[in-house]
């Protein structure tokens, strides 16, 4: 799958796109490269799309598995900010939501959740409506209208042996396990026979694949590093379905938010995303 800054610049293309009007923005994210790094993403894509917006001088960084997160509700709902971007994942984005519902802080900001689907079929109607919802990549809930005969095996053999939709990690590792049986299966026609590590390596390199829900390209890292799409959308539940769901989706391409080969992110973001492609 992409690494994390496509999750970062695709957020704030959205907020460019389906909120223009916000005016400021702040971030709950773990005390840790994967929270820092996922800030400074948005952070540094929101000034260079939506640069009228304005940064918090206090985004919230709490250690991980904290697990009670009073405190940086408080600094939230007093901090004059319309929207709080977070990157908070499993225990610690249910438990925040769970913290941060009875308290007011989803119907007085707008609130980003980048790996928002892991937690959307877990909590059910307990997710607030209106939350921007990501998956770390067009997947979860995000590939749910995604109508390929593999996507659509996929999500029928998910829920027939575990009784709920996959969400976002099920398709990544899913997507793991396919790329390795292609680079198997390329690297063994080239060899005649089982091929070695480096045979399957060299297989791996530059391949590009069609995978549950989009394509996927080894375009970075000398052909070593996935990048994909990436998407958002608003949680809305489905009276009719009775499940949940999401509107206002929207998908932004490879080219548009992973930066170009040999290229750092935040050289790419800093010097305005050059050559993207969106």
């Amino acid at each position: 799958m992409s690494h994390a800054t496509s999750d970062g610049v695709a957020a704030a293309h959205y907020i460019k796109d389906v909120f223009p009007e916000v005016g400021s923005y702040t971030g709950l994210n773990q005390n840790y490269a994967f929270g820092q790094d996922s800030w400074r993403d948005f952070d540094l894509s929101m000034k260079v799309l939506a640069p009228a917006a304005k940064a918090s001088d206090k985004p919230q960084f709490p250690k991980i598995f904290a697990g009670q997160y009073g405190s940086e509700i408080s600094a939230l709902s007093l901090d004059n900010a319309e929207l709080v971007h977070s990157s908070f994942w499993g225990g610690d984005l249910e438990g925040f939501i769970f913290q941060a519902g009875p308290r007011g802080l989803f119907d007085n900001k707008k609130v980003l959740f980048t790996v928002g689907g892991t937690a959307i079929y877990r909590l059910g109607k307990k997710l607030p409506d209106g939350v921007i919802i990501g998956a770390r990549g067009p997947y979860g809930i995000l590939a749910r209208g995604v109508k390929t005969p593999l996507n659509e095996w996929f999500i029928k053999t998910y829920v027939d042996r575990y009784g709920m939709y996959p969400a976002d990690p099920a398709y990544q590792y899913a997507q793991g396990v396919l790329a390795t049986k292609i680079a198997y299966d390329k690297a063994r026609a080239a060899a005649g026979g089982f091929p070695g590590p480096d045979q399957v390596i060299a297989a791996f390199k530059g391949m590009t694949f069609e995978s549950f829900s989009t394509t996927v390209t080894m375009a970075l890292a000398d052909g070593h590093q996935a990048v994909t799409e990436n998407a958002f959308g608003i949680s809305q539940w489905n009276d009719v379905e009775g499940e949940p769901g999401l509107v206002d989706v929207r998908f932004y391409p490879a080219e548009c938010v992973n930066p170009p080969e040999g290229v750092t992110s935040v050289d790419w973001i800093e010097k305005g995303m050059q050559g993207a492609k969106c």
